[in-house]
């Protein structure tokens, strides 16, 4: 790796606690953690690249070797070979007209031969890497409630493309739904299949929006969990931040479960409750420190040079006034190809959250802004 500023440390990690692991009880692979951090600084050439908004939404070639990202102002897809950490490219794609991709991506995915999946508030389709839409998949699909089936924002909602099976799946967000949908979405036939995901509710039991009036106009603030649904190792994951079970789609199959994983050393689920439209600042923002200083669990990813899915959790402690710095607590977690917990450890020592960060070769990166470059904080995790 090509290293142009270099943060060198290594930090030993406390023992996740509680008593040594007897000999008839699974050894803790993450029990003895270490890790070492350096810092790479991505060459952009002759050229510059606008990081006012950080990275924002990338994805990287199946190889890993790649990463892209959308340049805003102009609107352009930047290509940056991560092993030379060089740009390699900028194509500036259209916000309108025949080829547009809308005036804000909000998720994009790189296929298997060069293309792209991309949405925008108003739009989704695939298009080439010279930004020519070649199909637009945003279709009113039949056999669904005529009202979800019109209303794109609601069935879009945490859209991911598959393009080995040329098919979308949506989390629909609607009060017409009686309980938590994965859908399954063909563009070309527009069939739908629903597979019940009542779990997910959890996304919904701890978010509050609180209300205000000035005069005619009405202000409102929010608070709410993360959720997520990634394509990881041939299988569609489906998790959200107060649970440590998550939902499996065998994509072959169809066959989806949800996957009960119990801890050692952090509960499963939350044990809380919060006012989902609270009346009052004070229940609010009590509210909202409640739900940051739980463990969220984060996206589950697929390590291939380990073979095995690992997954952080965060605490987040904001501060007593507005305007004080969050404090953190990182927790990582480790489980083989079927699931099975391998390790898990609270990271003593490392206060800060990860920022649009990914795996490459056992390595986890993670986006910095370096004197307005693009940078990665590049962590080696020992265990």
């Amino acid at each position: 790796m090509k290293k142009l500023l270099t943060i060198s440390f290594l930090v030993l990690l406390a023992s996740c606690g509680g008593k040594a692991s007897e000999s008839n009880e699974q050894v803790n692979i993450l029990e003895n953690l270490t890790y070492s951090v350096d810092t790479a600084v991505v060459d952009a050439g002759d050229d510059f690249l606008n990081m006012g908004s950080g990275l924002g939404y990338f994805d990287l070639t199946s190889d890993q070797n790649q990463l892209m990202f959308f340049e805003k102002d102009p609107f352009k897809l930047v290509t940056i070979d991560l092993n030379e950490l060089k740009v390699l490219s900028k194509t500036e794609f259209q916000k309108e007209g025949p080829n547009g991709v809308g005036s804000s991506v909000i998720s994009f995915q790189i296929g298997p031969i060069g293309e792209l999946a991309i949405q925008s508030f108003n739009s989704y389709s695939k298009f080439n890497m010279s930004g020519e839409l070649t199909e637009s998949l945003k279709v009113v699909p039949e056999g669904i409630d005529s009202e979800l089936a019109n209303d794109y924002q609601k069935l879009y909602n945490k859209a991911v493309f598959d393009f080995q099976k040329n098919r979308i799946y949506t989390q629909p967000v609607s009060e017409t739904i009686k309980e938590n949908e994965l859908n399954i979405i063909d563009p070309l036939s527009k069939k739908v299949k629903s597979f019940p995901i009542p779990e997910m509710k959890a996304m919904g039991d701890f978010s509050g929006i609180y209300s205000t009036k000035s005069g005619e106009n009405t202000m409102y603030r929010y608070f709410s969990v993360s959720g997520f649904m990634t394509k990881e190792n041939g299988q569609l994951l489906i998790s959200a931040a107060p649970k440590s079970g998550f939902y499996r789609l065998d994509t072959e199959t169809d066959s989806i479960e949800f996957v009960d994983i119990l801890h050692k050393t952090v509960p499963k689920q939350w044990n809380i409750t919060v006012n989902n439209t609270p009346t009052d600042e004070a229940t609010f923002m009590e509210d909202q420190r409640k739900v940051n200083e739980q463990l969220n669990f984060m996206a589950i990813r697929w390590d291939e040079t380990r073979e095995m899915y690992l997954r952080f959790g965060k605490k987040t402690f904001l501060g007593e006034k507005q305007g004080d710095l969050a404090t953190y607590e990182m927790f990582l977690f480790a489980y083989d190809k079927d699931f099975n917990v391998l390790g898990e450890t609270k990271i003593d020592g490392l206060n800060q959250v990860f920022s649009s960060y990914f795996w490459k070769d056992g390595k986890l990166w993670s986006y910095v802004n370096v004197d307005d470059e693009l940078g990665f904080a590049v962590f080696t995790f020992n265990f």
